[in-house]
């Protein structure tokens, strides 16, 4: 999963095989129906694009008519694209995948009275709160009505539960004061990469997010490192008014992480609304 790597020959075969793969001007793209599993939200998802298809207006206008015309259901379009790769709106970013390119872990241990230990089954409480709590905000949610709130909490639940969920706790003076969950068992598939998918970070003390954040992070690149894959975060776009997840991105590639690659999202193109 990195900017330079290139789609998987088994993952072209299989898209053809569910009769997702189609061409422009011999441009391959992969396209999919997909139901968002909280909002229920019917859309259209460009998990593979040729580079070709990305690169010229005309080229994208036609692929946008395409996906519109065999996805009348969808009320968006969301696309896969390189970390380097620019749309013009009503594109915005969705979703950025980064890269941890750093050290397996600095040099300095956290400072006095922070701790990090491994979380156990007893912490499966307070860690599926957070997870719901990560979900929640991804989203954009404040209080939940009863059906979105117990789709949240389903969501989480996967995640507590998924094969290879390993989590750290940050302690303070002995107390759980954040964590890091991640899924040690992750792969694209469109590249058929395996890599560490850092699902969620959260210090919950304000005083101590710096060094508590940094402390997590080693944590879960020496995971990876042991593991010989690469560490991967996400970072949320909003989807309207300015993009906080901008400056989250922007900040994380001055602290050792790369950008890989970006989801994109616009209405679907036969419609006016704004993104």
């Amino acid at each position: 999963m990195s900017t330079q790597a290139t789609v998987s020959p088994a993952y072209l075969a299989w898209a053809r095989e569910q009769r997702m793969r189609a061409e422009i001007d011999h441009h391959v793209y992969v396209a999919g129906a997909q139901t968002d599993p909280v909002t229920r939200e019917q859309g259209c998802l460009v998990e593979y694009a040729a580079p070709e298809l990305l690169a010229t207006p005309a080229a994208l206008a036609e692929l946008e008519r395409q996906l519109a015309a065999a996805h009348p259901e969808a009320t968006a379009l969301l696309l896969r694209a390189p970390g380097d790769t620019r749309l013009p709106a009503p594109w915005r970013p969705s979703l950025s995948y980064v890269r941890h390119t750093g050290a397996a872990a600095p040099a300095p241990g956290p400072p006095a009275g922070l701790g990090i230990i491994p979380a156990g089954p007893g912490h499966d409480a307070l860690i599926a709160g957070w997870l719901a709590r990560a979900i929640a905000d991804g989203y954009g949610y404040g209080p939940q009505d009863v059906r979105t709130g117990e789709l949240i909490d389903a969501a989480a639940t996967d995640v507590l539960h998924a094969p290879g969920r390993v989590s750290f706790l940050l302690t303070r003076d002995g107390r759980p004061v954040g964590h890091a969950t991640v899924l040690t068992e992750a792969q694209d598939e469109v590249t058929g990469t395996e890599f560490v998918d850092l699902f969620d970070l959260l210090v919950e003390e304000s005083d101590v997010v710096r060094p508590g954040t940094t402390a997590l992070v080693a944590a879960c690149a020496a995971l990876a490192a042991e593991r010989e894959r690469p560490l991967f975060g996400n970072v949320v776009h909003d989807s309207a008014g300015p993009d906080s997840g901008a400056r989250v991105v922007a900040s994380l590639l001055e602290r050792g992480w790369c950008l890989d690659h970006r989801f994109w999202r616009r209405p679907r193109p036969d419609e006016e609304t704004s993104a």
